[in-house]
C-alpha cells in the first residue's frame, strides 16, 4: 500500500491547491495510507483529511491512531475518562448554583418589599390604580374559590375524623374527635389547605397573566407611560388576597369541622357535645395565629407568582414553565413557612 504525506502545512489559503494536488497524486482506485506522523493536526489539516477521504471514498486510509481524533471527534465531555472526577468543575457548578440562588432571593426580596410599600402607599395615593380592580380581584380570588375550598376541606376533615375515630373508639374516646379536628383545622389544616388551593388556582393564573404581559411588552409600555408596573399589577391583588384569605381560611376550618361532626354523630356523639367540646378547647390565640398564617401564605404566593411572571423570557412555552414553577415554588414555600410557624408557636 502506497503512502501519501501532505507536502506543506495546510492553511485556509492553500487548502484548495493542496486538495487538487493530492487528488492528482493519488490515482483513482489505488489504496493509499496517509502519513500523518509529525503533522500538526489543527482545524485546517483535519478538514483537509476529512475532505480527501470523502472524495476518494475507501481508497484513502487514515492511520488507526488518528481515526478517532480526525474522523470521529467526540464531544469533550465524552472524551474524558469514565469515572474521572474534577474538583474544579464541581466547585464551579456549586458556586454558580449558590450565586444564582442568592440573585433570585435578592430579586424576590425586592419584589416582596416593593409590594408591601406600594400597598401601604395606596392607602393615600390611588394614582395608577384602576377603579374597582380590588373588588374584581377579590371576587375571582375569594368568592369563586369558596366551592373548591369547602369541598376539599370538608373531605379532609371527614377523612381525618374517620381515621381518628376508628382508633379512639377502641379506647372509648369518641368524644375527643371534636378536640382533634378543631385544633387540627384551626391551627394547621385550614390555613395550609386553603393556601395550597389558592397557589394552584390563583397563583398560577397571576403568574400566567404577568408572564403574558411581559411577552406582549405590556410591562414595558406601562414604564413608558410613567406607570409603576408593580404598583399597577400587584396592589389590587394584594388587598384582594389580604381580605379574602382569612375569610377563606375560616370557611375551610368550619367545613372541616362539619366533616368531623358527621363522623362524630355516627359514633353516637351529640352535636351539642361536639360543639361544646370545640368551644372549650379552642383558644383565641390559635384562631388569630391561623389567620396570620393565612395572610403570610397569601403574600408569599402573590410575590412568587409575580417573580415567576416577570422572569418570563420567550413565548408561550416560557409562560407555561413560569406557571408551573410558580405553583411548585409556592406550595414548597407554604409548607416551609408553616413548619417554621409550628416550631415557633408549639415548641
Amino acid at each position: 500500500m502506497e503512502t501519501y504525506r501532505i507536502p506543506e502545512p495546510v492553511t485556509f489559503e492553500n487548502y484548495p491547491d493542496l486538495l487538487a494536488a493530492a487528488l492528482r497524486a493519488i490515482p483513482a482506485g489505488t489504496e493509499v495510507l496517509l502519513d500523518l506522523d509529525g503533522v500538526r493536526l489543527d482545524t485546517a489539516t483535519k478538514a483537509f483529511v476529512r475532505r480527501l477521504v470523502a472524495v476518494r471514498g475507501d481508497t484513502v486510509r487514515v492511520p488507526e491512531k488518528y481515526c478517532e481524533e480526525i474522523l470521529y471527534p467526540r464531544p469533550r465531555a465524552e472524551a474524558k475518562k469514565k469515572g474521572a472526577f474534577r474538583w474544579g468543575q464541581l466547585l464551579d457548578r456549586v458556586g454558580d448554583a449558590i450565586f444564582s440562588l442568592l440573585d433570585r432571593m435578592v430579586f424576590f426580596g425586592a419584589i416582596f418589599v416593593d409590594m408591601l410599600y406600594y400597598a401601604a402607599q395606596s392607602l393615600w395615593d390611588r394614582r395608577h390604580l384602576l377603579r374597582g380592580d380590588t373588588i374584581r380581584n377579590a371576587f375571582h380570588i375569594g368568592y369563586k374559590a369558596v366551592p373548591i375550598v369547602v369541598l376539599l376541606s370538608f373531605l379532609i376533615g371527614l377523612t381525618i375524623s374517620i381515621q381518628a375515630a376508628i382508633q379512639m373508639a377502641k379506647l372509648g374516646g369518641q368524644s375527643y374527635i371534636a378536640t382533634l379536628i378543631g385544633i387540627a383545622m384551626f391551627t394547621e389544616l385550614g390555613p395550609l389547605v386553603t393556601a395550597i388551593i389558592i397557589a394552584g388556582r390563583t397563583g398560577s393564573a397571576i403568574a400566567a397573566e404577568i408572564g403574558t404581559m411581559v411577552v406582549m411588552e405590556e410591562v414595558d409600555a406601562l414604564r413608558t407611560m410613567g406607570i409603576r408596573p408593580l404598583k399597577f399589577m400587584l396592589v389590587p391583588k394584594f388587598w384582594a388576597f389580604t381580605f379574602s384569605m382569612p375569610i377563606l381560611t375560616l370557611v375551610a376550618c368550619f367545613a372541616g369541622i362539619l366533616g368531623g361532626l358527621i363522623v362524630a354523630q355516627v359514633y353516637q356523639v351529640p352535636p351539642s357535645a361536639f360543639i361544646a367540646e370545640i368551644v372549650k378547647v379552642m383558644r383565641m390565640k390559635d384562631i388569630v395565629w391561623g389567620v396570620i398564617k393565612s395572610l403570610t401564605f397569601a403574600w408569599v404566593i402573590l410575590a412568587i407568582a409575580c417573580y415567576q411572571g416577570l422572569h418570563v423570557r420567550g413565548g408561550a412555552d416560557a409562560v407555561g414553565r413560569a406557571t408551573t414553577d410558580s405553583v411548585v415554588t409556592s406550595i414548597f414555600m407554604v409548607v416551609v413557612i408553616d413548619a417554621i410557624y409550628s416550631l415557633i408557636l408549639y415548641t
